[in-house]
């Protein structure tokens, strides 16, 4: 049968009645894998299980509850072993604690495999999708796992937890308890083909256990899940220990088999960055995923590296890179000017830094789908101009005459030309140097704080404000723990910060929760920078709704050009590798696949 896009492979599909139930979800074609494969495609089957690995988190956490806006959750409590590595290296998606509906494929784009649900059902319309669970499955106090569990799940989360769920659920009509096995979502849309995909990736939580409690109160108790693993030890603030389940009631499905391998997982935490270097290093710590140049090119030699004891990969990945860069609240002033931002871009010398910090590693961004073919490049074509034009007297006139392109300098730190430039957008805005001070009509000079999470970051923020300071700009930075960090994120209190916007291959809700206006009027959502613009907001809705793969590339195109020609961030670096380094104790199973780095397939030797 041809692939169909926003749809699943299965036998009926088109014109039936109902549809036939399907092993897997696949929203950009069909599936790799057919029912009853054996194992996923990039683990060892027969991986050994024991042993203990440790990783390290920085900063602090007060809470078991990764759902909600209060507190600060505990590292691996979903999906990720190795913190600050990037939604994009999530695992195999089978949450450790707790489980979803579906479990994405490492190795596929967009493609998820029945773990909770042993079935999935599209129905011909688009309007409803039906999970019916695997009556095995089990809560780790022995409680069934019901489609009451996933109803009680999707409303609560919906209704009380962060903000992004109601983004991305916003579609869902409503759902339907058809009986203990089956669910059912009713979407009040069927362009959303997005949205399938979120719904099968709803952790799924024990209603039994949450009744009585405050859902969106911090989380002290330790919950049962449905996962390999359960809490064993939790030290709030400094030590998380996760201990596999030996009657972990999936441990024996395909999708699970070569995975889950350790039997302890321990999180240690630390406030700084370099004690958990050195902690590393003294054999304390057993793998870390390195995101700092300067230490991956010097930082590793010492002597259980240089002896082999310490082994290092640059593994390459096929994803997309996202946004990373220099975030501006546009909620503040001076940020409010497109000039402004487009001046403190142009001021940025990535040359120089890539080649002073950074010893050549990275490319500069040019793009938030950046490493896609999602990414704007040259003018508009005419389909772009299509969904441009009721917007053409908004938006910047370059968009539609000029490539979207950055300044390139030699790399000496003279950047000179590109200072002057910035400096006569800044005197366009109204500014003006006197006494060596950038001031406004009225005499007051511009004065803004660079916030950080991480000490290791100042390295790259200091010489940036020095930059800004040759232009009269009273630029401070400042460093917060993690936890007061992600408190100001949330009530958007900075005015300049590092931030990135990852993006997959088939950006969907989340971009509404990047750049709509409703959005940058909540608390807790991921719209940092404040934007609201009406031709943003409509292009968002084309790039959810987009029928086909052809309609959202060119809707993601238009969206990319408006950002982009907005300077609301100063685009940052991207990298196509996971530079991991990690003590010779463990083993994975060497195959190549498109996420490149998954700790949920690797063993104790």
């Amino acid at each position: 049968m041809r692939a169909v896009l926003f749809g699943m492979a299965m036998a009926g599909f088109v014109g039936a009645a109902r549809a036939e139930p399907s092993h897997a979800l696949a929203v950009l074609g069909e599936p790799r894998l057919a029912a009853g494969f054996a194992h996923l495609p990039y683990v060892n089957p027969d991986a050994p299980k024991g042993g203990t690995i440790t990783v390290a988190s920085l900063g602090s956490f007060d809470s078991l509850n990764p759902f909600i806006v209060r507190g600060t959750s505990g590292a691996g409590l979903f999906a990720v072993w190795v913190p600050y590595v990037g939604s994009s290296t999530a695992g195999s998606g089978i949450g450790h604690v707790w489980e979803s509906l579906l479990t994405p494929s490492a190795d596929e784009a967009a493609t998820a495999y029945g773990h909770l649900a042993k079935s999935v059902e599209f129905a011909p319309d688009r309007l409803s999708i039906a999970f019916e669970l695997r009556p095995e499955a089990r809560f780790s106090d022995g409680t069934p796992v019901t489609a009451e569990d996933v109803a009680w799940t999707f409303t609560t989360l919906r209704t009380q937890g962060r903000p992004s769920f109601r983004v991305a659920f916003a579609d869902v009509r409503d759902v339907t308890v058809e009986n203990p096995h089956r669910v059912v979502f009713h979407f009040s849309s069927s362009q959303n083909r997005q949205l399938p995909l979120d719904i099968s990736e709803l952790p799924v939580l024990p209603k039994h256990w949450f009744a009585g409690r405050d859902f969106t109160a911090p989380l002290t108790d330790i919950p049962p899940g449905s996962g390999p693993y359960r809490i064993e030890r939790v030290d709030f603030g400094r030590e998380i220990v996760y201990a596999r389940r030996p009657d972990w009631w999936a441990r024996d499905l395909p999708i699970a088999r070569g995975t889950e391998n350790f039997d302890r997982v321990k999180v240690e935490y630390f406030r700084d960055a370099t004690v958990a270097m050195e902690a590393f290093k003294a054999g304390q710590i057993d793998i870390r995923m390195e995101n700092i140049a300067r230490n991956w090119a010097t930082g590793y030699d010492f002597p259980a590296a240089r002896d082999g004891r310490v082994r290092r990969a640059e593994i390459r990945h096929h994803l997309p890179t996202g946004m990373q860069g220099f975030a501006m609240n546009t909620r503040r002033a001076p940020f409010q000017d497109r000039r402004v931002r487009e001046a403190l871009t142009l001021a940025f010398d990535f040359e120089w830094m890539n080649k002073t910090l950074f010893y050549g590693a990275y490319t500069r961004t040019l793009s938030y789908f950046s490493n896609s073919d999602l990414a704007a490049t040259g003018l508009p074509d005419a389909e772009e101009l299509k969904l441009l034009a009721p917007f053409r007297d908004r938006l910047p006139p370059e968009l539609f005459t000029q490539p979207y392109t950055l300044p390139v300098t030699d790399g000496s730190g003279n950047n000179r030309p590109q200072l002057r430039a910035a400096l006569a957008l800044l005197k366009q805005a109204g500014w003006s140097v006197k006494d060596r001070a950038l001031v406004d009509r009225n005499g007051q000079p511009m004065r803004f704080t660079f916030l950080l999470p991480d000490p290791s970051y100042e390295r790259v923020a200091l010489p940036y404000a020095e930059t800004l300071r040759k232009l009269g700009i009273d630029v401070s930075v400042r460093t917060v723990d993690p936890a007061q960090y992600q408190h100001m994120m949330d009530n958007y209190d900075y005015d300049m910060t590092l931030t990135g916007f990852p993006e997959g291959d088939l950006p969907g809700n989340e971009q509404r929760d990047y750049w709509s206006c409703a959005s940058a009027r909540t608390s807790g959502e991921m719209n940092l920078m404040g934007v609201c613009d009406p031709a943003v907001d409509a292009l968002v809705e084309k790039v959810v709704n987009a029928p086909d793969r052809a309609s959202l590339r060119t809707a993601a195109r238009a969206l990319d050009r408006v950002l982009l020609w907005g300077f609301y961030a100063v685009p940052n670096w991207h990298s196509q590798t996971w530079n991991v380094a990690w003590w010779d104790r463990f083993a994975e199973p060497g195959i190549p696949f498109r996420e490149g780095f998954n700790l949920d397939t690797w063993w104790a030797k």
